[in-house]
């Protein structure tokens, strides 16, 4: 970590969700602890870029200790809850107080020569015309190479450069800058605070939407990695009330766009519809456009200009149209049955997207009976993977094998060690079950190395197994083994349960999950109140 300011831009990137910055400060739109209350208060929290200590401004907010008697406290102490143990007080700055605004060299504007021929040529070829040039004040050096100028306040704070020509590998870096310069919004002297305000991910893309009538356009300085300018720029910024991510449409573009939403504020951002197919001179390139400069190169300036005008609010992540959802018959929802009748028409089966908790007294069968459902699952062909903390690779075959073989079936042999009488599966049944399960029952294998802990290794083989599978019914066997039972496991319980939830609906599969009870006196009547751990697991009950 550089500086605990990108500490904490990090950890804003990760939890916070929407956040603005101000006056060296990270506001998230909605306090972290207390999420706004009951009102739903805004930008009540703040950390510090340059110190790191935090504080909510709401008198009863819950904050790390959950007491109500209001939050703040040190970076070390936030960064702990929400679990980022990579961002240690002692990796940071030892003189954090002592930190000082970063200064920087203004460019020689006598540097500036009058544009070339090769210049002008060169971007005549991307539809760039020699007036927006003019009015861009665009320049080349000494060495004919293109310049671009970002004026503030009519001073030249920032300059970039270019080759006059289509760019190859031998040319050395593609663009380059000034260094030790200022890297501020390219022409933030030319817009008004009155319109929504474009932000292109180049320069040659900003001059093709002002080619196009698109005025109120800047670009990034530099590309879609480093965004420092969205600090320098901030208190600018904030002026427009509405701000048109006009990114390219690779992947780092839609990165670009889907972070500066969550910088700027998703209520104020808007994007482009999908771009069109890249059909230059007739020929058919089969891929979209890639920027604004394919597009006013394919497509001229009046179909560029429809595009920008037709851009659309970015979607709020989490909040759905009620009235935009689609109907779905409940008759039609795959439903896995367990087989077993009376319990059918109590449940239904297992729907997707959902969790069923099993629980019972030890010895009671709740592995047997989870067993059943797999080889139910298994028979109405569906996919099921499992998780066993409990049993080997070898004892969970035998489990598999005993309750998918008739009873008529099964022999019995006598261990020589205590003399007890073992149930067995002839190897010709064996082979029969092998072949009938094939390729629709899988097990996480609890021998492998993983790098992630435990419950995250488990999550990401059962994605795996939905993914490319299509795994149906996955089963937990069980809770407690995966996630210890102490007090502070409780809420650890809880995050899993719900993140084996989230991994449920996203995948539209039913997951099984086996936990213990807590102790009882004997004879005691099970309930559901009874199943250890945090109370967010007790979705369903199956007893014995």
């Amino acid at each position: 970590m550089d500086s605990i300011a990108s500490a904490v831009i990090e950890l804003a990137n990760k939890h916070f969700g929407e956040y603005r910055i101000r006056n060296g400060q990270v506001v998230p739109k909605y306090c972290p602890f207390c999420h706004g209350g009951q009102n739903g208060d805004k930008e009540t929290f703040s950390v510090g870029m340059y110190n790191g200590a935090f504080s909510c401004m709401r008198g009863n907010c819950t904050g790390i200790s959950g007491d109500g008697k209001g939050t703040e406290g040190s970076f070390q102490q936030l960064s702990n809850y929400f679990g980022e143990s990579g961002f240690q007080f002692s990796s940071l700055p030892k003189t954090i107080g002592l930190s000082k605004k970063k200064t920087y060299e203004l460019p020689d504007p006598n540097e500036l020569q009058p544009l070339t021929d090769d210049i002008v040529n060169y971007m005549g070829t991307r539809s760039i015309s020699r007036q927006t040039l003019d009015d861009w004040e665009i320049a080349s050096d000494k060495d004919g190479n293109i310049v671009f100028p970002f004026y503030r306040n009519e001073k030249l704070i920032y300059v970039k450069y270019r080759k006059p020509k289509k760019h190859t590998k031998e040319d050395g870096p593609k663009e380059w800058a000034k260094s030790n310069t200022e890297p501020i919004l390219f022409g933030m002297d030319m817009v008004s605070f009155n319109k929504p305000l474009c932000i292109t991910e180049g320069e040659i893309d900003c001059l093709s939407l002002y080619e196009a009538g698109i005025s109120n356009v800047v670009s990034v300085p530099s590309g879609c990695n480093n965004m420092e300018w969205v600090t320098l720029c901030w208190d600018w910024l904030e002026n427009f009330q509405q701000i048109i991510l006009f990114g390219d449409s690779d992947e780092p573009g839609m990165e670009m766009s889907s972070t500066l939403m969550k910088r700027l504020g998703e209520d104020r951002c808007m994007i482009p519809k999908e771009y069109p197919e890249c059909v230059y001179n007739g020929h058919n390139y089969n891929r979209i456009c890639k920027d604004a400069n394919e597009i006013l190169c394919c497509y001229g300036p009046d179909n560029l200009k429809t595009l920008v005008e037709a851009c659309e609010p970015a979607p709020i992540k989490g909040v759905l149209q009620v009235s935009q959802i689609p109907y779905v018959d409940p008759r039609s929802v795959p439903r896995i049955m367990t087989g077993i009748h009376t319990l059918d028409n109590m449940i239904g089966g297992f729907g997707e997207c959902g969790i069923t908790v099993i629980s019972g007294m030890r010895g009671e069968g709740k592995s047997t009976i989870s067993s059943r459902f797999l080889l139910e699952a298994i028979e109405q062909n569906y996919k099921c993977c499992a998780y066993s903390a409990e049993l080997p690779k070898n004892q969970f075959l035998d489990w598999t094998f005993l309750p998918a073989t008739e009873s008529k079936y099964v022999t019995y042999v006598t261990d020589p060690r205590n003399g007890k009488r073992i149930p067995q599966v002839p190897l010709e049944i064996q082979k029969r079950i092998r072949n009938w399960l094939g390729d629709r029952l899988w097990l996480f294998d609890n021998g492998a190395i993983f790098d992630d802990d435990q419950q995250t290794a488990v999550l990401k083989v059962f994605e795996m197994c939905a993914r490319r599978y299509g795994c149906k019914l996955f089963l937990v066997d069980n809770l407690m083994m995966l996630l210890t039972t102490g007090e502070e496991e409780n809420a650890a319980q809880g995050r899993f349960m719900a993140k084996l939830k989230a991994f449920a609906n996203k995948y539209k599969v039913h997951v099984l999950c086996v936990c213990h009870p807590r102790k009882k006196p004997a004879n005691a009547t099970f309930s559901n109140d009874d199943v250890a751990g945090n109370s967010v697991i007790k979705f369903s009950h199956l007893g014995k």
